[in-house]
């Protein structure tokens, strides 16, 4: 019988990353998860590596899993007193405004990749690297702004520009990027390749210890020990008879 697969994205290359790893072996698993590294380069206005998320799973042979992998509240092991860099930036969206806190201090402890991993790990068929490989090329050549993410990067300028890092990734030259700009990630490109090889701990304690020694110096809250005993948690999701159907949600 010929297996099919449908993949419902919000960028296509997001959408071609997870059909190329179904097309090679993988599974839902291994694409879901691939094509989530590759919206943190194709999508990068909505998505990031830095966040926290929920995986909703019903894998074939068994019962449905929520996978938790938010953000927690940092702070473990601070024994600094001060006041953290935490500010309000106005976002002007049509018809309204809305005020986003930035800044060091505004910064939760990150779920994303230890989440992906311990996913593709728990239910994943194909190596790791083979899941990361479509987003490490598309970092490494990278991808035109299309029409709506460069709206997105618009509106959120003051806040990815806010930092000197962010200036070099979003206004090269001193220029805010706009449609048809190219984004590239050389840098994440090598991140994810290190990755692939060495699992969550390059990211949850040798990175997390540079990022500590950022924060100590920017009067952010986060902690190496945030990053080292955070876990993701697997859950069972809320289940509702609908119309003889069954419904599960997180």
């Amino acid at each position: 019988m010929k297996k099919k697969a449908c993949v419902a994205s919000g960028h296509e290359e997001v959408t071609r990353a997870a059909f190329r790893i179904l097309e090679e072996g993988g599974n839902a698993f291994d694409a879901a998860v691939g094509a989530g590294f590759t919206s943190a380069i194709a999508e990068i206005a909505l998505t990031s590596l830095g966040g926290g998320g929920f995986l909703m799973a019903r894998p074939e042979d068994g019962d449905a899993i929520l996978f938790d992998f938010f953000v927690n509240t940092p702070g473990l092991g601070q024994k600094r007193d001060l006041e953290p860099h935490f500010f309000p930036v106005t976002v002007k969206f049509p018809g309204c405004a809305q005020v986003f806190n930035v800044g060091m201090g505004s910064c939760a402890v990150p779920g994303i990749i230890k989440g992906f991993l311990h996913v593709q790990r728990r239910l994943g068929r194909l190596p790791l690297r083979e899941v990361l490989r479509p987003a490490v090329e598309l970092s490494k050549k990278g991808v035109p702004l299309n029409g709506k993410q460069a709206y997105f990067l618009s509106l959120l300028k003051p806040i990815m520009t806010l930092f000197e890092e962010g200036q070099k990734i979003f206004a090269p030259n001193g220029r805010y990027l706009k449609e048809g700009d190219i984004i590239r990630l050389p840098e994440l490109s090598d991140f994810l390749e290190c990755l692939a090889r060495d699992g969550e701990k390059l990211f949850y304690s040798e990175i997390a210890a540079k990022i500590e020694k950022d924060m100590a110096e920017g009067q952010g809250l986060l902690t190496r020990e945030d990053f080292e005993k955070y876990q993701v948690i697997e859950r069972s999701p809320l289940r509702a008879r609908y119309r003889g159907y069954d419904f599960i949600t997180n």
